[in-house]
């Protein structure tokens, strides 16, 4: 309390002042707080540099900001003001409250971690003033979700919206309050700025739409309505032109998005028949492009991350002979461990998806998997995961091609290769057993 009336005095407000007054003030001090326009964010990303005369003014803003709301929530609490969430100051107030809060959620180039530190003090205000619980429940009330858009709206046009950064921030982080599927609901109003964020040359931009355009396609999951207004075939598109560029920071994004737009695409596609041609095939068709001719350490282990979701059904089957190939070239030269995990757990995935076919392909994937074991044999791994999972995949494999499998277990030549445990596991306890007393008795 005394640090509240230290800040009201501070900023000359007294028992006296009108309501009207109040709101008022506290209106045109937000709306002086937004983080200016940086005409230069055209040509480059912002830097600190550009915001230095707004990062020495910002802290005390928001602070004195935060004393008037507290000032506010007090006077009705002391039942001296009469607060009416719908009428037009208060909303006005809120809605200005809240693009500021969302500019200065997380640190940024224009603020520092003081700067966060009160704009979630003042998001705890703020639900306390209207007695929401979150965000998202402030934001469904009074059309506020709508609203905060269109205020927005004309900083994020396809010619302004890089000189505004922060206003972008502030766009992520109210698509990220929203409950699903509202967002679907509000596709039109959401959509347009997400597409325009990714269509953009700067890395760091592409990731932030790709982030948006992820949250937008998991609240449209299964609607119809994203095929039939032909947003689903836009996106697709979009998504399409970004997976031939080679760029590590958001191929995961990528494809994330692209796994979660053909299960919706699929699902309402009554003429699909997965042993043709599909848009799934046009996906893998560019990923194992990538995968296959990829020398960048980094992109071969997102490229191997991505892969795994795109196997769903055996109409993918026709891609065993290339995914048996890359699998094994992986293998055979891993020079990453993060990249080897991650090559395993596809290998994995790929062994169970398509069982049936797995007898074809088994003589290249024995080669390169016996080889990964003997190698890791004699340089010990510390992730215990990599080994577990190996021999995971050399036993699915014998399983599946018993035949080939138990020939390799028996040949006297791998003995070498072959570790007691691991032979135990393929063939069974009593298999084992059975063999090692009839290479005893020899």
């Amino acid at each position: 309390m005394n640090n509240l009336l230290i800040g009201l005095e501070s900023l000359k407000i007294t028992s006296d002042i009108s309501e009207e007054d109040l709101w008022t003030g506290c209106i045109d001090l937000i709306q002086k707080s937004y983080v200016t326009e940086i005409t230069v964010g055209v040509s480059r990303p912002c830097e600190e540099k550009d915001f230095r005369e707004y990062r020495q003014i910002i802290d005390k803003n928001l602070q004195n900001i935060k004393f008037m709301l507290q000032h506010i929530i007090h006077c009705r609490n002391e039942k001296t003001i009469q607060i009416k969430p719908d009428t037009l100051i208060v909303k006005t107030f809120t809605i200005n409250l809240l693009l500021l809060i969302g500019e200065h959620h997380e640190k940024n180039v224009w603020n520092n971690a003081e700067s966060v530190f009160i704009s979630k003090e003042l998001q705890s205000e703020i639900l306390g003033l209207h007695r929401c619980e979150s965000i998202s429940q402030l934001l469904m009330e009074q059309d506020n979700f709508i609203t905060v858009l269109l205020a927005l709206r004309p900083k994020l046009l396809k010619d302004s919206w890089k000189t505004y950064p922060a206003a972008v921030v502030c766009y992520k982080w109210i698509l990220y309050q929203i409950e699903k599927p509202v967002l679907y609901n509000h596709i039109g109003d959401v959509l347009p700025t997400a597409l325009i964020i990714v269509d953009d040359y700067v890395p760091e931009n592409v990731v932030l739409g790709l982030e948006c355009l992820y949250q937008i396609i998991q609240h449209s999951h299964l609607k119809k309505g994203l095929i039939d207004t032909g947003y689903a075939k836009v996106v697709f598109h979009t998504l399409e032109n970004l997976s031939h560029q080679r760029e590590a920071k958001y191929v995961i994004l990528i494809y994330k998005c692209l796994a979660n737009l053909l299960a919706t695409i699929e699902h309402w596609d009554n003429t699909l028949n997965v042993f043709e041609w599909t848009r799934r095939d046009d996906i893998l068709a560019v990923l194992l492009d990538n995968m296959e001719f990829e020398q960048n350490v980094e992109l071969r282990r997102v490229y191997m991350l991505s892969l795994p979701q795109f196997l769903t059904n055996i109409g993918c089957a026709k891609w065993c002979e290339r995914l048996t190939r890359i699998l094994s070239e992986y293998c055979e030269h891993h020079t990453d461990l993060r990249t080897l995990k991650a090559t395993l757990e596809t290998a994995k995935t790929f062994l169970l998806m398509f069982h049936l076919r797995v007898a074809a392909h088994c003589v290249p994937l024995y080669t390169a998997f016996l080889k990964l074991h003997f190698d890791l044999a004699k340089t010990p791994v510390f992730d215990k995961e990599i080994m577990q999972n190996l021999e995971d995949c050399i036993c699915l494999l014998y399983k599946l091609s018993p035949n080939v499998g138990y020939a390799v277990m028996n040949d006297d030549r791998m003995r070498s290769v072959i570790t007691n445990s691991l032979q135990v596991a393929c063939l069974g306890d009593t298999n084992f057993i059975e063999y090692s007393m009839i290479k005893y008795n020899r």
